[in-house]
């Protein structure tokens, strides 16, 4: 990438480390071909504290203090938690912006802010005040839809308009997300994109093997299990268990923190759940190849529907290289399912019936290799459209020719 990219103050909670989940790794497969100098992470004190930067980002961050009051770990700071958020965002408004000096010594030509709290909205306003730049703003799920805090001066709702009206150019993970937002804001971008999660194609190709008609039929998934992907997959190893108790030779493996495992430990034994531990990034590809089907899982429950409709998972990417068939199990207004069925690359299940879900999973164990042409198909659209040098390239053009037509 050219040296003459634009000069990107990235404000955001997602620290960009080869460790982070979600987010995170979003974040750091779309800039690290991005010439790191050219990159200063702006990132809340709590989020350094749970995860570094990797190399080279590691050499260019400053950090603010996201929290004023003293915190309690116990039922009664759970009960006066309300109240200090309030307090902390109140005094994150009215405070001047810490390390100001250092932030305007990097001589920013962009503003990249990507917030996954009120606090990196309020700041990256702030910000957006302060530096006469052009303001990018980057939503990876619809989180405002749910959460408005609001404090004696201000909200982040009322933040987070303001700042998608201010911004030159609105990147979001989905097409939804920006329909959702513009229509909930009454707003329209100037510019935008779309941006998924890039992934790396060296050295992975295709499995040569095809899978075996004979042995365990293996569903793989891979990743955090939130509530917004919990009853999904429960639906899922429920179905598995009944069918197992039937006699058929087929197991649910689980590659997640342990922290995930340990939440619902006791439906997991239940259910004959097989723990895979947790996999480093980059040995994952080789353990979803193992499996014969890759669940993507995305909540049925009504509570949830504002992040699903909008959200595509970081998963569906990297289960797109291992040549393996997809299952996407959710809602139909699941964004994970309408990408899936968008570009035909694997199997929608939309029903939380056990019943169901055990039929389709029967007639795939029944006949393992028509899931190749999914497979096939995945590996095809990802190489196509969501290679990492391909999606970071179409990124930098586009803040690129912001930064330009901001100039002019």
């Amino acid at each position: 990438m050219s040296t003459e990219l634009p000069r990107l103050v990235l404000v955001t909670e997602a620290s960009l480390s080869k460790t982070g989940l979600g987010a995170g790794r979003t974040l750091l497969n779309l800039f690290v071909d991005y010439p790191s100098e050219r990159i200063l992470l702006f990132t809340p004190n709590s989020s350094l504290k749970k995860t570094k930067p990797s190399a080279p980002f590691d050499k260019n961050f400053l950090i603010f203090s996201d929290g004023f009051l003293p915190k309690m770990k116990n039922r009664v700071g759970k009960l006066v938690k309300p109240f200090s958020d309030r307090v902390d965002l109140q005094l994150l408004e009215w405070l001047p912006i810490p390390r100001l000096k250092e932030l305007a010594a990097f001589e920013p030509e962009m503003l990249l802010i990507c917030p996954i709290t009120p606090w990196c909205l309020v700041m990256g306003y702030k910000l957006s005040q302060q530096f006469n730049c052009p303001c990018v703003v980057y939503f990876m799920d619809d989180w405002l839809a749910k959460v408005d805090y609001r404090w004696l001066t201000g909200s982040s709702d009322a933040i987070a308009q303001e700042l998608l009206r201010k911004a030159t150019g609105w990147l979001t993970i989905s097409e939804q997300l920006k329909t959702d937002l513009s229509a909930r804001y009454h707003l329209t971008p100037k510019q935008s994109l779309v941006v998924h999660n890039p992934v790396d194609l060296t050295n992975k190709q295709l499995p040569d093997k095809l899978p075996s008609q004979q042995g365990t039929f293996k569903v793989a998934y891979a990743g955090s299990i939130w509530a917004m992907h919990y009853d999904a997959v429960a639906v899922v190893a429920e179905a598995i268990y009944q069918l197992k108790c039937e006699g058929k030779d087929i197991n649910l493996i689980l590659y997640t923190n342990p922290s995930f495992w340990h939440n619902y430990q006791e439906q997991w034994q239940k259910w004959q759940v097989v723990y895979g531990s947790f996999i480093p990034y980059n040995q994952l590809n080789n353990y979803l190849q193992q499996a014969d089907l890759l669940l993507v899982a995305s909540s049925f429950l009504p509570e949830n529907a504002h992040l699903i409709r909008s959200s595509v998972l970081t998963k569906i990417t990297d289960y797109m290289v291992a040549g393996r068939a997809i299952l996407s199990c959710g809602p139909s207004y699941s964004a994970c399912n309408q990408f899936i069925k968008r570009w035909n690359c694997g199997l929608v299940c939309e029903d939380n019936d056990v019943s169901k879900v055990k039929a389709l999973l029967l007639e795939q164990m029944e006949n393992r290799y028509s899931l190749v042409d999914y497979a096939e198909k995945a590996f095809q659209v990802v190489s196509q459209n969501f290679e990492m040098s391909l999606v970071n390239t179409k990124l930098a053009k586009f803040l690129t020719e912001l930064a330009i037509s901001s100039e002019s």
